[in-house]
């Protein structure tokens, strides 16, 4: 059995490989960015007014004393003006700035009178309320990174740049296979030693929180035959092949001799946390397999801390936090406790059961208790992912 940092250098050590694809910028947002990306242009591309005003010369302050109106630049005109000295143009947020102008006063410190305009108080110092070219952003800085995660900030700034399109890293094809003689689908009545799957439904919502739908969710009972089938259909199917139940070490946890049958080489099979001890990690050709184990809470927590970076998943925030009671547990498993961040203390919430997925229903984070300590104590700092 291994530590929780060894399996996730583990797993990181293992890399996916996906497939990269054009598609619309506006369709992009929580992808990774597949190359660098370079401004294609400037912006902004023209000398811009960046308010409602008067453009100018600002030396002609210290000349004139009103200024006469010459003409109007409005925003998307596509007219050259050229300012002659002793005069000031009608200008508009976003318009190009007239040649001869240096200085953008704002309309709110404009005095019209017959003559043409003057201002006051005047402007401070020359260039005022101009945007030079590239001031934003030059032709040929980089943008965008290769595997950034593309935000919806950074597409709108692409499609500023007239980027219609991006290459992204697809989001993996994933399969999702339950098993269990004891689960029966919700909407059934419930036999006697049975219970509902919950897993299934659980594991394909995370899924679907992170924009990615499972090309196949099924369910299989304790059997190696039906089991060893639907993984070998699974892997034919998905990059990211996930299993749930039957990766323990009972008569009928069958998985992991199946996956071994299926050709899948194990990386490792158990790691000192809880929950999720029998947490198994495997890979075939370029396909990762995860054995999770088949507690829904397992599920989840496993998802959270090993998968999710994975699938492309917005990363968790990781900070600490003082504790607001004391806790104790023995040593040697780290433990992910589900917990809920209540101003500026954590507080571990009753319930922790690995079965018992009603807590997580009332968590907004999971607090982690490296293996080696046994007591913390009210006030002290413990990390606190939250997902």
């Amino acid at each position: 059995m291994i530590g929780v940092a060894e399996a996730a250098q583990l797993i990181k050590s293992h890399p996916p490989t996906f497939k990269s694809v054009k598609i619309a910028t506006d369709q992009a947002v929580g992808l990774l960015s597949a190359s660098d990306i370079y401004a294609p242009l400037s912006l902004p591309p023209f000398v811009q007014s960046s308010v409602d005003g008067y453009a100018i010369r600002f030396h002609d302050l210290d000349v004139f004393d009103v200024l006469s109106l010459a003409d109007e630049a409005a925003a998307g005109c596509s007219k050259v003006f050229s300012l002659k000295p002793g005069s000031a143009i009608r200008i508009f947020t976003g318009a190009p700035v007239p040649l001869g102008a240096d200085t953008v006063v704002m309309q709110e410190f404009a005095r019209l009178n017959p003559k043409g305009v003057s201002f006051h108080p005047r402007p401070e110092k020359k260039g005022m309320h101009v945007r030079e070219v590239g001031s934003h952003i030059k032709e040929g800085e980089l943008v965008l990174s290769k595997e950034r995660r593309i935000t919806a900030a950074m597409v709108g700034h692409l499609s500023g740049l007239g980027v219609s399109e991006v290459e992204v890293i697809q989001r993996p094809s994933v399969a999702i296979v339950t098993t269990g003689s004891e689960v029966m689908e919700p909407g059934a009545p419930l036999s006697d030693g049975k219970i509902y799957d919950s897993n299934k439904a659980v594991l394909s919502a995370v899924l679907k929180e992170h924009g990615i739908s499972p090309v196949s969710a099924t369910h299989v009972p304790d059997n190696p035959e039906q089991i060893l089938a639907e993984i070998e259909k699974g892997l034919e199917k998905c990059d990211l092949l996930i299993i749930i139940g039957g990766v323990s070490v009972g008569c009928y946890d069958y998985v992991v001799p199946m996956l071994e049958k299926a050709g899948v080489t194990k990386i490792f099979h158990g790691v000192k946390q809880k929950p999720g001890k029998p947490l198994y990690f495997g890979k075939k050709g370029s396909k990762l397999i995860f054995g999770l184990p088949g507690n829904p809470v397992s599920t989840l927590v496993c998802f959270h801390l090993y998968i999710s970076s994975l699938v492309q998943s917005k990363s968790p925030l990781f900070l600490q936090l003082p504790l607001a009671s004391d806790f104790h547990k023995k040593a040697g498993l780290t433990h992910f406790l589900r917990g809920f961040v209540n101003g500026h203390q954590v507080e571990i919430l009753t319930g922790q059961e690995s079965y018992m997925l009603h807590t997580s229903t009332k968590a907004n984070c999971l607090v982690s208790i490296p293996e080696a300590i046994e007591t913390v104590n009210k006030g002290e700092l413990v990390d606190v992912g939250i997902f």
